[in-house]
């Protein structure tokens, strides 16, 4: 799922009005779905040392934007902080220095944040999603990919983004309502008649593979691998993080090796960290995914 086009937009959905970054593969497939009005990461901000977790080496931040942040000692740099307790302690409680968003937060959990030197800081807050918008440019976006924007204090924070002017807007050309219906809606259908089932939960996300209208007519087999292209897809597009159980067609101890080793293969380009942890006994697929970008369904009514 390489991406070949970005696309950073606004538009009305259900009545109420979304700055989007949606970009696009190859074949013109939606990768990722990001609501940059709702979304934290990438965002600079000021931070001091709440709290020292001498257990964990690491810290709670309060930040600048009023929310809670966390970070392993580790990586701070104590040479560029803005002000020190101590000279003689790595951190303490009320230093204060720049970081980073890298995770939005879940529930009452802090942002995780990454730290951010003197040079590196730029606060240009004044669109609070330039920011989020530079991350993920930065981090995901190839030098050979296609940028374009109808949103005029977008356009002017990037040279190389392509203006839009059509009196057709970029929303409706792209056809973004439709693409977030099918991002918080349960069922993703397969080509061959199939489907997948997801459900979100707070503790973990559970994925069901039906035949469905293909029953019979391909194997169990060729059913599973097309469900799991479908459900990398929608893992990546829908932002699912934290704890995925999938219950896939019955298949022989063999073929799960088999099903896991492709699964490993096709989330290689996902931007999030991907554990698969095999098979339980019940025949379940347990994997996990790290957490950047809050998911669409939280972001829209």
């Amino acid at each position: 799922m390489s991406i070949k086009k970005c696309v950073i937009t606004k538009g009305i959905y259900e009545n109420e009005e979304l700055r989007l970054l949606v970009s696009f593969d190859e074949k013109d497939n939606a990768v990722d779905l990001i609501n940059i009005d709702n979304t934290r990461v990438g965002l600079t901000c000021e931070a001091t040392v709440e709290k020292v977790l001498k257990d964990i080496d690491s810290c709670i931040l309060k930040l600048s934007i009023g929310e809670k942040g966390f970070i392993e000692n580790r990586k701070l740099n104590p040479e560029e902080y803005i002000y020190r307790q101590s000279e003689n302690k790595k951190v303490c409680q009320g230093d204060k220095f720049f970081v980073s968003i890298s995770q939005d937060p879940k529930g009452t959990k802090p942002c995780s944040c990454l730290f951010k030197s003197k040079e590196q800081t730029n606060l240009k807050n004044e669109c609070g999603y330039i920011d989020t918008i530079d991350f993920y440019i930065e981090s995901f976006v190839p030098e050979d990919c296609e940028i374009v924007s109808d949103i005029p204090e977008v356009i002017s924070n990037y040279p190389k983004i392509r203006e839009y002017n059509d009196d057709y807007s970029l929303w409706k050309l792209y056809d973004f309502t439709k693409i977030i219906d099918k991002a918080i809606s349960k069922i993703s259908y397969l080509k061959s008649g199939g489907n997948i089932v997801i459900e979100q939960t707070e503790a973990m996300t559970v994925v069901d593979v039906n035949s469905a209208s293909n029953s019979g007519k391909t194997s169990s087999m060729d059913t599973n691998l097309e469900a799991l292209e479908a459900i990398v897809r929608e893992m990546r597009l829908r932002s699912i993080s934290g704890i995925i159980i999938v219950d896939l067609l019955k298949v022989s101890k063999e073929q799960e090796q088999i099903l896991i080793n492709r699964f490993k293969e096709l989330t290689k380009e996902d931007i999030s960290k991907i554990g698969v942890h095999g098979f339980t006994k019940l025949g379940l697929l347990e994997i996990t995914r790290s957490r950047i970008y809050a998911p669409i369904s939280t972001c829209v009514k």
